[in-house]
């Protein structure tokens, strides 16, 4: 799927009549986009149709000896890279800024679920045109997927079911052991055999083309 940004919208939506029947506060919908410049999972306001870009300015620092126990405990020990866990992320400002250097159009969208599972998801798109930052045109697009919730649903709660199921499990010493010290092992070995396979794969790759053609080049006779 790789990476997006987030548009907030703070203003009103154009509007199917289907999507007037669902009675949503659109404001509070998490939208998407991979259309508005680099994809770093930056995030974007319209708002009286103009564009905005909220800036974060901050800076990593360790984190403590009790908030890598919290993580510890909240993950269950399950982490695969400690390394990348040990630092936290520190906001020291943040502002919005006025995007009147943005030309250009984008299509930005958001996932609405129903709510049972006789009911449907939606996938509504919107395009925006904006010039020097002034959003010219907001319109909604006439296609857009719409599923049944059933499949979504029954995959939820078969996912709840056995979640559940495994908590009980673990409340169980032979169970505990098992998971523990056999599956998770064998999982984090399969784990880092795929990774060493990757790196080798990738190698291989920059020698046979890459490696080779520059010993090529070096000793061919010009």
């Amino acid at each position: 799927m790789g990476l997006f940004n987030y548009v907030r919208v703070e203003q009103e939506l154009p509007l199917d009549a289907t999507l007037k029947t669902l009675n949503r506060n659109w404001r509070d919908e998490e939208f998407q986009t991979k259309e508005i410049e680099e994809n770093c999972l930056s995030t974007y306001i319209l708002r009286d149709n103009k564009l905005y870009e909220e800036v974060i300015e901050g800076h990593y620092e360790d984190k403590t000896k009790e908030e890598i126990q919290e993580d510890n405990k909240k993950y269950n020990g399950w982490i695969r890279l400690p390394s990348l866990h040990n630092q936290k992320w520190v906001v020291d400002k943040k502002y919005e800024k006025f995007r009147d250097d943005y030309t250009g159009t984008f299509v930005f969208g958001c996932v609405v679920n129903g709510d049972t599972i006789d009911g449907t998801d939606f996938f509504p798109d919107w395009k925006a045109v904006v010039v020097d930052g002034v959003v010219k045109t907001l319109t909604i697009l006439p296609e857009y997927n719409k599923y049944s919730s059933k499949d979504r649903i029954e995959s939820q709660l078969k996912w709840e079911a056995e979640t559940m199921l495994h908590e009980k499990k673990m409340r169980n010493p032979v169970y505990r052991f098992y998971f523990n010290y056999y599956v998770r092992v064998v999982e984090n070995f399969g784990w880092r055999a795929t990774r060493l396979c990757t790196k080798l794969i990738n190698a291989l790759n920059w020698l046979n083309w890459r490696g080779i053609r520059f010993i090529v080049k070096v000793l061919t006779p010009r």
